[in-house]
């Protein structure tokens, strides 16, 4: 069988996409896609949804309680405008809005209530509860609104607000919009933040974001270089995970850097740091936060692997599905990781399980999962992918096309 050279994503013919209204759908209790995406939908916890969503109820319990002391420390954001898909593809439209205050009162869970209220008194909270509002409204891919609620910030010194400012910069990173004003806003707290662990937060922040979205290998160089000057660090469960992550960054950028010898030594660094934070995982949300910070070493991991050595790709994907079953990126990983190894069948496995939570990344995995059907022999299988990807978003150009000759 010929290697198959996967198109990742289809054109649409309009550019921001079209993810169709679905009618006659089960009410929320009962509905098939809420089950898995139920934190996003009304702060309500679901043990199936994915990690990124479980992470949002002790959000919410902290900004019912104040926030603890320390940082919330979760990594994970959600895509901007991504509940808005869900809604659509599970058919729960009265549950659309732009802001927490404009889904109607009668839809409210206690949870939802709660983060209105605080929204309502973000002026007057103090910077620590201000960044737990922030990631929330990020959490539920109100990015936009988040960015616009926290208005212009700047480091100033103070740990407390600087730590604020490195959650809004987050936000701003995740958004396409917006991504610009984040590097300044690291750079600026790299340069001054008076908290050792927030230099090296903001440097491997700092990082990631200088290689994948500005493909700016100097200034992730910069970051690298202030983060080594950082001197000792208290030895914490905080300083252990805010270290294994910079040394991820830093394989990162060796990786991109094509210093591939020099990757190993940095992934073994990260790697023992994790093992001796996951070991001493307190409680529910740190073990969540381990979770996530494992799911990152194992996805570089796989980069790392390419299609060098099948057992080891299959070795990470399982400890991937483990990590966190129920996300789409997920899914969709493992099934992209099953592709370079030439495992087609594996991969339209887990394309077709990633399809079926929905989302854009959702109609994606349908679009991989043709192509892989089609290099196995499989016509309607591609048939059957094609027109699921179009049912998740009906601007997907190429499966229109296919769909059209086959018909």
């Amino acid at each position: 069988m010929a290697r198959l050279t996967l198109q990742r994503t289809y054109t649409r013919s309009d550019p921001r996409g079209s993810f169709p209204h679905r009618e006659g759908l089960p009410e929320l209790r009962h509905n098939r896609l809420a089950m898995f995406w139920r934190p996003l939908i009304d702060l309500v916890d679901s043990d199936v949804a994915p990690l990124r969503l479980r992470m949002i109820a002790p959000v919410s319990r902290w900004l019912a309680g104040g926030a603890p002391e320390g940082w919330p420390w979760f990594s994970m954001i959600g895509v901007p405008e991504l509940r808005r898909q869900v809604l659509r593809h599970a058919g729960l439209d009265g549950y659309d809005c732009r802001t927490p205050a404009g889904l109607p009162t009668e839809l409210h869970s206690p949870e939802w209530d709660r983060l209105v209220r605080a929204i309502e008194r973000f002026a007057t909270l103090p910077d620590p509860v201000r960044a737990l509002v922030i990631f929330q409204l990020a959490q539920l891919s109100l990015c936009s609104y988040a960015i616009d609620l926290a208005g212009a910030v700047r480091p100033n010194g103070d740990p407390a607000h600087d730590r604020y400012v490195y959650d809004v910069a987050r936000v701003h990173a995740r958004h396409p919009a917006h991504a610009g004003g984040a590097l300044p806003l690291f750079e600026a707290l790299a340069g001054t933040s008076q908290d050792p662990l927030l230099v090296l937060a903001a440097c491997f922040q700092g990082i990631g974001h200088s290689v994948r979205r500005a493909g700016d290998m100097d200034l992730a160089r910069r970051f690298e270089t202030i983060g080594r000057s950082v001197g000792a660090l208290p030895d914490s469960w905080h300083s252990l995970l805010t270290r294994s992550r910079f040394h991820r960054a830093a394989a990162l950028l060796r990786l991109a850097e094509g210093r591939a010898a020099d990757i190993p030594g940095e992934l073994a660094a990260a790697l023992e740091l994790h093992e001796r934070l996951s070991a001493v995982a307190s409680d529910g949300a740190a073990r969540m936060v381990a979770d996530e910070n494992a799911r990152y070493l194992v996805e570089l991991r796989l980069r790392i692997a390419g299609t060098a050595d099948a057992s080891k790709v299959r070795a990470c994907c399982a400890e991937l599905a483990a990590i966190d079953p129920y996300c789409v990126e997920t899914r969709l990983t493992i099934g992209d990781a099953h592709v370079t190894i030439g495992d087609y069948a594996g991969a339209t496995r887990w394309y077709h399980r990633a399809g079926e939570l929905g989302t854009g990344s959702g109609a994606v995995a349908w679009f991989r999962a043709a192509q892989c059907f089609d290099a196995i022999g499989d016509r309607g299988g591609a048939v059957n992918a094609m027109a699921r990807c179009l049912e998740l978003d009906n601007t997907a150009a190429e499966p229109k096309a296919y769909l059209t000759v086959r018909g």
